[in-house]
Formats: structure tokens, C-alpha cells, sequence
């Protein structure tokens, strides 16, 4: 091996460290949203899954629903979980109005979007 191979191996091998270190970097910045984006995810096909058998649902049925719900990756030990149902209802509520998966029903439920 000559100078030359030796020095471009040190540099690939530096260059491949350098883009996994910002690679890991970049996740750990943007684990709290991915974890609330995978919470909100979980808690509305929850509530999806609730209307598809019972056709409406309320606020408290929501809250009822949501909570004691814990997500998170498999391979991590990073978890995010639902302490207090009532307080998360309302975001679940708009998440699921926001994406047009509900419609208000009247009278404070909400149902399924035909």
C-alpha cells in the first residue's frame, strides 16, 4: 500500500463517520415530533377503529379511548404516553378533523366522514 491509498482510506472512513454522526444527530433532534406526530397517529386510529363499530363517539368517549396509550419505536427505549385522556381528547379531536377522517354529528359527537 503507498502513501497515497492509506491517507484516502483515513479520509473515506472520516468522511463516512462525519455524515452517520450528523445522521444521528438530525434523528435525536427530531424524535419529540416524530414521537407526538406517532402519538396523535395511534390515538386517532384508535378513535377511527372505536367509530367504525359504534358510529359515533364523544369527547369523553375519546378521552376514555386515548388514554394509558404508549408509543414509541420498537428498538428504542424512548416512549411517549397518554397520562391524562381528557387533556389529549381535544388534540386527538382536532387531529382527526384536520385530516377529515370526522365530521361533528351534533349534540357534541363526532362521526365517521362519508
Amino acid at each position: 500500500m503507498s502513501t497515497g491509498q492509506i491517507i484516502l482510506g483515513i479520509t473515506l472512513f472520516a468522511v463516512a463517520g462525519a455524515i452517520l454522526y450528523a445522521w444521528g444527530l438530525k434523528k435525536s433532534l427530531d424524535q419529540r415530533e416524530d414521537l407526538q406526530r406517532s402519538l396523535m397517529s395511534a390515538c386517532g386510529s384508535r378513535v377511527v377503529k372505536h367509530l367504525k363499530k359504534h358510529g359515533s363517539v364523544t369527547k369523553a368517549e375519546v378521552a376514555a379511548l386515548v388514554d394509558g396509550l404508549t408509543v414509541g419505536p420498537f428498538w428504542s427505549r424512548h416512549k411517549v404516553r397518554v397520562q391524562d385522556g381528557k387533556k389529549v381528547a381535544g388534540q386527538v379531536i382536532e387531529f382527526l378533523l384536520d385530516q377529515q377522517y370526522i365530521e361533528p354529528a351534533g349534540g357534541g359527537s363526532y362521526r365517521l366522514k362519508k
